[in-house]
């Protein structure tokens, strides 16, 4: 999963029981020091020792995104036991991303070298709904169901919005005795929104 304070492929592993174990070897000629210190949810290591590059040279890290994923579907879960109307996103949407990360050395302002320190692959993950499909109605229950099928939340809200606006997607209209059509109740009551 991509995170949102660093750019992509920056970030560090996260080591739990058993996980990473960093060695380091001090391949100067001069004693280096490491502290580590926490702050909030950040933790930073600063190295210290005895500078014997040039005072022009500078590094910078380049992130650089090879791929994005976006997820075109959600995963839409009916619960029968939630009334319809009832709609709760229970993790967000993660886009996915192949990046890497390149080590820049410059020296008086002119790039000596460029390297690829570091390539990551973040999982795209889709949007995870639950959605209330308890009703009395069966017209309502019956588009429910197929806006579910599609896993797409907009088709969900788009017959959610219909329902709250009066409107309906059933078209369904009966003979009367006579041969002529009468009007159904849903169509009652869409015309009753609409007069008023």
């Amino acid at each position: 999963m991509i995170i949102n304070y660093v750019q992509p492929s920056e970030d560090a592993a996260i080591a739990e029981s058993g996980g990473k174990d960093f060695k380091f070897t001090n391949n100067l000629e001069y004693p280096i020091y490491i502290e580590g210190t926490i702050s909030g949810k950040s933790i930073t290591f600063t190295i210290y020792g005895v500078e014997t590059r040039d005072a022009s040279r500078s590094v910078e890290y380049e992130s650089v995104v090879l791929e994005t994923t976006v997820p075109t579907t959600d995963v839409l879960t009916a619960d029968p036991t939630l009334p319809a109307g009832y709609v709760d996103i229970t993790q967000s949407v993660h886009i996915g991303y192949k990046a890497q990360l390149w080590k820049i050395v410059k020296e008086n302002g002119t790039e000596v070298s460029r390297e690829q320190v570091n390539s990551s692959t973040y999982k795209a993950v889709p949007r995870y709904v639950t959605i209330g499909t308890a009703t009395d109605d069966p017209n309502l229950a019956a588009q429910l169901q197929a806006a579910i099928d599609t896993a797409v939340l907009d088709n969900v809200q788009a017959v959610l919005a219909g329902v709250s606006t009066g409107e309906t997607t059933d078209n369904t209209a009966t003979e009367d005795v006579n041969g002529e059509q009468a009007v159904t109740q849903e169509d009652t009551t869409q015309q009753e929104a609409v007069a008023q």
